[in-house]
């Protein structure tokens, strides 16, 4: 459940003010994106815990905010045991 100040976020807008207890967690590195010239940082509220990344590109002005969910665990990949000749 959002907060109040998180839900009065502006998403997919860029310049929009986030709020006062939105922690900074840093930056993301991301080749594609550095290559553009875009940076992407990711911050957490610290008052309802809700993920959020701001991309900061001067080229698109639908960036900027957007939540995201980083309480599912990542994809597990399975790796397969080598394949063994009988010989």
């Amino acid at each position: 459940m959002l907060c109040g100040q998180c839900a009065a976020i502006t998403v997919d807008q860029a310049g929009a003010p986030g709020h006062k207890n939105l922690i900074s967690l840093g930056h993301v590195r991301s080749l594609p994106l550095a290559q553009r010239g875009v940076t992407h940082e990711a911050f957490t509220c610290g008052e309802c815990g809700a993920n959020w990344d701001y991309l900061h590109d001067r080229r698109n002005p639908a960036s900027g905010w957007a939540l995201c969910d980083r309480t599912l665990p990542a994809p597990q990949r399975s790796i397969d045991p080598p394949a063994v000749e009988a010989a």
